[in-house]
């Protein structure tokens, strides 16, 4: 029976990873689908920008700028080609030209990550902490994914704004109104970016500051009332105070201290959870496969620079099991905007920390 299962956890990860290339629009792909392998020479390698950025509808000021794009994008083709070289099965994690293609690690960093640091936090938490805490959920399914009960709303892209943390945020709350009221809201980011004093906005954040700023203010307000700027902006107090759309009644946190991966296990069981993670070079590039960080030591640190929001989990067999993750950089990015991350690694911190800081809101059924 447990064969059958695994079987059928197969065909459904290659089921969903075969509609998302096949949503992929027309122009795509030339660039997708390319055996990236056969662009080697100046010629072909040229061929493959100009198509990249037709896709990307890129335009760059100058002649300098466009020299110094291409090589950028040179080196990140070359650095794709070498990762994927060692996928060993079907399962590993591979590469691709996305978006972010004529960008170095570096510059994609200070634009769409976090800085890494312990000090962000600036608030008396009112949460409970749940770093030195095991729990245990015997019952809980072997696989999830919460995307098929309606908790998870569409991916959507933070843009060259740092706020992934609101993202992270918003899809927490949303998804849990929807496991206990039985409704979706589609939440504001922006309200969180340009209102919560406690996080940076664009300049980076901390999901469970973002919980606490909607516990305290009462609720928050919804997406097409508040939309999305991608910029700090100034605060709108008026639907700050008047649009409290959703609600929570408390949240729970973990702060650079891993909890047991059981423990995190049993709360993905609940609810859809935001985490904080390193999104190394690979990262940036990851097209599909479960990703186990193969080229990321943490150095015995909980580092981070980003947050995602964890919306299932499943298992392809022996050593093969995954979280399903919703990331904020479009649907053009990984497996149409979500990532498989590997699990029961072993890793005290987890496949690139993910075990190191993580929070969930709380709501009791009225």
């Amino acid at each position: 029976m447990a064969s059958v299962i695994t079987k059928l956890l197969f065909f459904l990860f290659l089921w969903y990873s075969l509609i998302c290339l096949a949503s992929s629009v027309r122009d795509d792909y030339f660039i997708s689908n390319q055996d990236l392998d056969m662009v080697n020479s100046e010629k072909e390698v040229s061929e493959l920008f100009q198509a990249w950025k037709q896709k990307w509808e890129r335009e760059y000021q100058t002649l300098e700028e466009e020299t110094t794009r291409f090589e950028t994008f040179k080196s990140n083709l070359e650095y794709i080609k070498e990762r994927n070289a060692k996928i060993k099965s079907s399962s590993d994690y591979s590469l691709g030209l996305n978006q972010f293609s004529d960008t170095s690690y570096e510059e994609f960093s200070k634009i769409y990550l976090l800085k890494t640091t312990n000090s962000i936090i600036k608030s008396d938490l009112v949460g409970t902490e749940m770093s030195n805490i095991t729990v245990s959920c015997p019952n809980a399914t072997s696989s999830l994914d919460w995307r098929l009960s309606g908790a998870v709303t569409n991916v959507k892209n933070q843009g060259a704004c740092g706020s992934c943390w609101a993202f992270s945020a918003t899809g927490a709350i949303e998804g849990i109104n929807q496991v206990v009221s039985q409704w979706l809201p589609n939440l504001s980011e922006q309200q969180l970016i340009s209102c919560d004093k406690n996080n940076s906005g664009c300049e980076g954040g901390i999901h469970f500051e973002a919980l606490q700023y909607v516990l305290k203010n009462g609720g928050i307000a919804t997406e097409r009332d508040y939309p999305y700027k991608a910029s700090n902006g100034v605060c709108n107090c008026t639907l700050e105070t008047n649009n409290k759309f959703a609600t929570i009644d408390g949240y729970n946190y973990w702060w650079n201290s891993p909890i047991p991966e059981v423990s995190l296990f049993c709360a993905v069981a609940k609810q859809p959870i935001s985490v904080s993670f390193f999104a190394d070079r690979d990262f940036m590039s990851y097209k599909s496969g479960i990703f186990d960080g193969a080229n990321f030591t943490s150095g015995g640190s909980c580092g981070h620079n980003h947050a995602m929001l964890i919306v299932g989990y499943g298992s392809l067999g022996a050593d093969n099991d995954y979280w399903i993750l919703k990331n904020s950089w479009g649907t053009s990015w990984g497996q149409c905007g979500y990532v498989f991350i590997k699990r029961n690694t072993g890793l005290a911190h987890g496949v690139n920390n993910i075990n190191c800081a993580g929070s969930y809101p709380t709501k009791q059924i009225k």
